[in-house]
């Protein structure tokens, strides 16, 4: 069965049909949903040719990562690149993977991607405060959507969590169970979401009263060896100067903050309370933590399967307004946080 047979069959042209399987809105839902059954019965998978004849679209979304950050080896990113995948598969799409050397050999690719048009869309993840891409793609008229946010002039479809909201609630948290050498193990801030989290850890502090203090501040890579390796730095300060409380931006660096706390002594929940972001991975939970984690969640895969989501819906209404749909994030209060320590 191919395209022109299953049109003759139905009494439509290629283009409805080609236009039905893949969701444009000019076909009526009566159509869509008659094509579909069809194509179902009779088993026809569209092929990639086809599609671009009928659409003008390739059917592939493309991501360029740098090559010295080494994404493929982020949980993170690839637990966000494969959930996004699978919901492509489920609505039709590919995706296609790109690595850059540094900003130019990054800018090359995408303006190579719009000249070849082999993608019909960009997903961009781990925004910078400031990220030049926004105003490249819409230079390129290249679509995108923004896995996180950033500071831009012009509009653009964007994905995020209330990362500031989240570390808002976590430090506050903290405060009111009376820690005032609250710590935070952050990511790298040039990023927009450890930029969130860091604002939203000072404000909650400075609304209760706690000052903060630069030497319990950290950013980095959102490692267990960070983690751990800050963790010694901090415990090692005066008696008096030291944290009674962390918060971190990942599982894995609390992983090892608990690993260097399990070293000293220090029990979690009573002498030390601990915080972390948790993206629900499969082999990282909050709850598999012992004590169980006190943490702020909101899955990541979850958020990979929305971004293909949001830019497919993109693709098929272009003229519709261009959302920043932002995630309210949830604090799940366990066994690891308790009251401060006595003097």
């Amino acid at each position: 069965m191919n395209l022109r047979e299953l049109s003759r069959l139905l009494h439509l042209s290629q283009t409805t049909v080609s236009r039905a399987l893949n969701g444009f809105p000019e076909v009526s839902e009566a159509t869509r949903a008659r094509v579909k059954a069809a194509a179902d019965l009779h088993g026809y998978r569209p092929s990639a040719a086809a599609r671009r004849l009928a659409t003008g679209q390739s059917g592939t979304l493309g991501v360029v990562f740098p090559r010295e950050r080494n994404m493929l080896g982020d949980l993170l990113f690839t637990e966000f690149l494969s959930s996004g995948v699978e919901r492509c598969s489920e609505l039709g799409y590919d995706i296609t993977l790109a690595m850059a050397r540094g900003a130019q050999t990054e800018e090359a690719v995408y303006r190579r991607a719009v000249r070849s048009a082999r993608v019909d869309a960009m997903i961009l993840s781990s925004p910078l405060v400031a990220d030049p891409r926004i105003a490249l793609l819409q230079a390129l008229r290249m679509p995108f959507i923004l896995h996180g946010r950033t500071r831009a002039e012009t509009p653009y479809l964007s994905l995020d969590i209330d990362n500031r909201g989240a570390f808002f609630q976590a430090a506050g948290l903290l405060c009111d169970l009376g820690h005032r050498r609250i710590a935070l193990i952050n990511g790298d801030t040039r990023y927009y979401y450890a930029n969130d989290r860091d604002e939203g850890f000072r404000s909650a502090l400075t609304g209760k009263g706690v000052a903060v203090n630069p030497a319990l501040v950290a950013s980095s890579n959102m490692t267990e060896s960070h983690g751990a390796e800050e963790t010694a730095r901090m415990l090692a300060l005066p008696l008096q100067e030291r944290p009674t409380a962390f918060l971190c931006s990942s599982i894995a660096q609390a992983q090892g903050v608990k690993r260097v706390l399990d070293g000293s002594g220090l029990a979690i929940g009573r002498d030390v309370s601990l915080i972390a972001h948790d993206d629900r991975l499969a082999d990282m939970r909050a709850e598999s933590f012992d004590p169980p984690l006190t943490a702020t969640q909101s899955p990541i895969g979850a958020a990979g399967k929305r971004v293909v989501e949001k830019i497919i819906e993109h693709l098929r209404e272009p003229d519709a307004p261009l959302s920043q749909e932002v995630w309210p994030v949830d604090l799940l209060v366990r066994a690891s946080t308790g009251p401060a320590p006595a003097p």
